[in-house]
């Protein structure tokens, strides 16, 4: 009896240690796919330039490259997440919002997401127009147009990227919430440290907030839903004055 006992405890280590290994890996080469998003960001694949604005030709080129990113960073994800594989990428939006100490009394998914998101994008808005404020701003119809299209494809884009992956593979490895929302928030909020609006230590601080607010509402929902919805609904106010800012 004692001799499968120990056998057993044996099996348990060992897929233990498994599960360590591969999610440490994993870790490794989704920070190399974060490296290889702020390489296109810097060097895009493209060249296209069918605007006047460079801000516009610039942002166009990036977003068109940014999407075979998310696209390794899904495929990396269905890899290595044997459980779940990308069963996350759904449009689910019901579910028990848990605070984060403690198991209940966090209202709903489903009645109280868009409130809080609303607060969110006021912040975000009011924070990127005072960055960008001191060049100005010259607002064009075609300018105005590329924001929707441009705030799905970036929604998209760092969702599959920077929060998907990393509660994905929390969820199929650890019985955990820590992974997923330290990985989906703290990326996020570091890389955000050199963006175009919020950025320097205050975008990062605001993006790692919502990255840990995004993180969360795919766990409890085991959604893409209000990850992407919310982010969406932020990337319309920064980019409304992003796509225009005079310089």
């Amino acid at each position: 009896m004692r001799a499968v006992e120990e056998a057993s405890e044996r099996t348990r280590a060992g897929s233990r240690s498994l599960r360590v290994a591969r999610l440490s890996l994993f870790s490794v080469l989704m920070l190399l796919v974060t490296a290889l998003l702020a390489l296109v960001s810097s060097t895009p694949l493209f060249r296209f330039a069918p605007f006047e604005s460079d801000v516009v030709n610039r942002m166009l080129n990036y977003q068109l490259s940014a999407l075979p990113v998310a696209g390794l960073a899904l495929l990396l994800t269905f890899a290595c997440a044997g459980r779940i594989r990308l069963g996350y990428l759904n449009l689910n939006r019901r579910g028990e919002m848990r605070p984060v100490f403690g198991r209940s009394g966090g209202g709903r998914w489903e009645t109280d997401a868009w409130f809080i998101g609303s607060v969110m994008v006021a912040i975000v808005a009011v924070v990127t127009f005072f960055q960008l404020l001191p060049g100005g701003f010259t607002f064009h119809w075609v300018h105005v147009a590329l924001i929707v299209p441009f705030a799905v494809m970036n929604a998209f884009t760092e969702e599959a990227i920077f929060r998907l992956p990393y509660v994905t593979m929390g969820d199929n490895d650890t019985n955990s919430r820590a992974y997923g929302l330290v990985m989906g928030s703290i990326v996020f909020g570091f890389i955000h440290f050199w963006g175009v609006a919020p950025n320097g230590f205050v975008g990062a601080i605001m993006s790692a907030a919502l990255g840990f607010f995004l993180a969360k509402s795919i766990q409890e929902t085991r959604g893409f839903f209000w990850a992407f919805m919310i982010h969406f609904t932020l990337n319309l106010a920064g980019m409304t004055f992003i796509l225009n800012r005079s310089v």
